[in-house]
């Protein structure tokens, strides 16, 4: 699955599985190419409507393969915004 969220913690991925993520910056731009795939778990009207995505507060469960954008509102300029993209992937031991 993809998602758009307003935050993101290690509390969101699947504690059955051994999961890790990468995380890198994103774009408003590139959030808006997949706007149409991506399930909303916004809960701050302000990001949802900056984004024009509906503001849907859902609690998510991340699983291997899932994706995720994680939109913040910068702390001195709420009309500033960090975009972040996030992999979920499974870890892989070395042996």
């Amino acid at each position: 699955m993809k998602y758009v969220s307003n935050a993101f913690s290690p509390k969101m991925l699947d504690c059955n599985k051994e999961l890790t993520f990468q995380m890198e910056k994103s774009s408003y731009g590139e959030i808006q190419m997949h706007k149409k795939e991506l399930v909303s778990s916004i809960g701050h009207q302000n990001i949802a409507d900056h984004l024009q995505i509906e503001k849907n507060r859902i609690n998510i469960l991340l699983d291997e393969g899932d994706l995720i954008y994680v939109v913040t509102s910068d702390k001195d300029n709420h009309e500033k915004y960090n975009y972040w993209k996030i992999t979920i992937e499974k870890v892989e031991w070395g042996e």
